[in-house]
């Protein structure tokens, strides 16, 4: 139940840290089952992630998306067989998706990973039960002075309130990665830990 910040200085080195955990979680699992909704952020991770897989090759036959922003011919691109890439949409259940169409022996019909991004409203536009609490993993994209009380509510609220997002406290791994505008929403001791390790 721990809710990692990682805070860097700016949106590049947000995009590229992100980019790298999506790229090493196909390396490693090769029948990964990622649900990626990044259209709330500014942060440019599909561009670093094309960059990180033109260098560091990695082999997407087996992989599946959830594409909660209609992404498919840039998963294609990367290598991502087009009958693997599954439209979804805020109200729809990531998990039923999974067992419908998805499960296979190799893959358990587990998401393995969920990539999103939270607008300054607090909205994440993916579903916390049926999308993000399912999830093994959940990283979670905050860039930009406008996010910043949201960031700052979601370090304040403690998952019984109004505030959706602070539903992930109950998750059992979640990064949350900040550029430095983001995290002065942070208190200042909070920020600097996580910032001196990052930045």
């Amino acid at each position: 139940m721990a809710m990692n910040f990682k805070v860097f200085n700016d949106v590049e080195h947000v995009a590229e840290y992100t980019a790298d955990i999506i790229r090493k979680q196909f390396n490693n699992n090769p029948t990964t089952i990622a649900g990626i909704h990044l259209t709330k952020d500014a942060a440019p991770v599909l561009d670093e992630l094309k960059k990180d897989v033109d260098h560091n090759a990695v082999d997407f036959s087996q992989v599946n998306i959830l594409d909660y922003d209609d992404n498919r011919s840039y998963y294609e691109a990367l290598g991502v067989p087009a009958s693997q890439i599954y439209p979804i949409n805020f109200d729809d259940d990531a998990e039923s998706l999974i067992d419908d169409k998805i499960k296979t022996k190799e893959n358990k019909g587990k998401l393995i990973l969920q990539v999103t991004s939270i607008d300054e409203s607090g909205s994440l536009n993916v579903n916390v039960r049926q999308g993000l609490l399912k999830a093994r993993e959940v990283v979670l994209v905050v860039t930009g002075a406008n996010k910043r009380e949201v960031v700052k509510k979601l370090y304040e609220e403690n998952g019984k309130s109004s505030f959706e997002p602070a539903d992930l406290k109950t998750h059992r791994m979640v990064t949350v990665v900040l550029d430095r505008a983001a995290a002065e929403g942070l208190p200042e001791d909070v920020k600097e830990y996580f910032t001196a390790r990052f930045a």
